[in-house]
């Protein structure tokens, strides 16, 4: 299956701000809102592209759990994973622990419960290793980079690009944390990022000045972020790959850091464990990793790769389930309450 090229540029245009108006979409594709948003519905309808929010990686506390198959189990143990909420990504991959999943917790003592009861008695499970992380770095936002340069401008300077650039100023005027009073609101923002409030309001029987403003201050404060999201495999990013890395103690956080900047993360994590990076990139093809392989050793003296998987497939990306084509197939939200 081929993708359209202005199909390319539209998700990439909704991965500058995914929240973007349609008028302000079209502008940059050349085309009306009404194409803009047609083209959209399309590509959500066959599981092609997804907006959805997410929680601010400065507040994802959770773990990495990998796991060791049983022969032949390793789709089960997937899938099985992939049905509870609080886990939000799940995938397979070669290696000795054929299966990984991230783990999404409100605080130490609800993550320590989960660790030790949840997941005990999945079938095909033949050992779990736990990697606890206090917050992920970077990865949340990540773009094909397929416009060229200042075509992006009208989505950059809409009036919801706006607001999440005041971030820094919003969370000074004591913003209400994310908590359990925001789990439907999030669930329906997690489910369909781009709905808009009066949509949210009717759904939750609330006022709908009500639920803008809480959008507002939680995109602004960056408690959520917006993301959009693609089936990889089909947009010309079919390879990832899992790493695990081992950096001086002192340095691991500012290593960390730098790593969630890069283009190619899709997720890194500072964690407790051997290794104490745990780094997910996404690749076009596989000789590019003895290039990103390259780059930590040159750009991070002193840190180490430790192991290396290639990620066969996704079976779950923050809340969505996915065919073998990288396709949403179904939405369990994610839910860490």
């Amino acid at each position: 299956m081929t993708v359209h090229e202005t199909d390319l540029q539209l998700v990439d245009a909704l991965q500058v701000n995914p929240r973007a108006p349609w008028v302000d979409v079209g502008a940059v594709l050349g085309v009306s809102a009404v194409t803009a948003a047609r083209r959209w519905q399309r590509l959500e309808e066959q599981g092609l592209a997804w907006v959805h929010a997410a929680i601010g990686p400065e507040l994802s506390m959770g773990a990495i759990l990998e796991v060791k198959c049983a022969l032949n189990d390793t789709e089960g143990v997937a899938r099985a994973l992939a049905r509870f909420p609080n886990i939000i990504t799940v995938g397979a991959t070669t290696g000795d622990f054929q299966v990984f999943a991230v783990l999404l917790a409100t605080d130490l003592s609800a993550l320590m419960h989960t660790l030790s009861r949840d997941f005990a008695p999945i079938s095909g499970a033949v050992q779990i290793r736990h990697n606890i992380f206090r917050l992920l770095y970077g990865g949340v936002h990540w773009r094909q980079g397929l416009l060229p340069p200042g075509a992006a401008r009208p989505v950059e300077q809409s009036p919801t690009a706006r607001s999440a650039e005041q971030g820094a100023t919003a969370r000074t005027r004591g913003v209400r944390p994310l908590g359990v009073r925001d789990r439907a609101l999030f669930g329906r923002l997690n489910r369909k990022g781009r709905a808009t409030p009066a949509e949210i309001a009717a759904d939750l029987g609330a006022a709908q000045h009500t639920v803008r403003r809480r959008i507002t201050e939680l995109a602004a404060s960056r408690q959520i972020i917006f993301r959009c999201d693609v089936a990889r495999p089909l947009f010309d990013l079919p390879l990832g790959v899992y790493l695990q890395l081992r950096a001086p103690d002192t340095t691991v956080g500012p290593v960390a850091a730098e790593l969630g900047k890069w283009r190619e993360t899709r997720l890194c994590a500072n964690t407790i464990s051997a290794s104490n990076i745990i780094l997910v990139v996404g690749l076009h093809q596989l000789s590019e990793l003895e290039e990103v392989q390259a780059r930590i050793v040159r750009d991070f003296p002193g840190v180490t790769v430790e192991d290396r998987r290639v990620i066969l497939r996704y079976e779950k990306i923050y809340g969505r389930i996915l065919d073998e084509q990288g396709r949403c197939t179904d939405t369990i939200p994610v839910d860490p309450w």
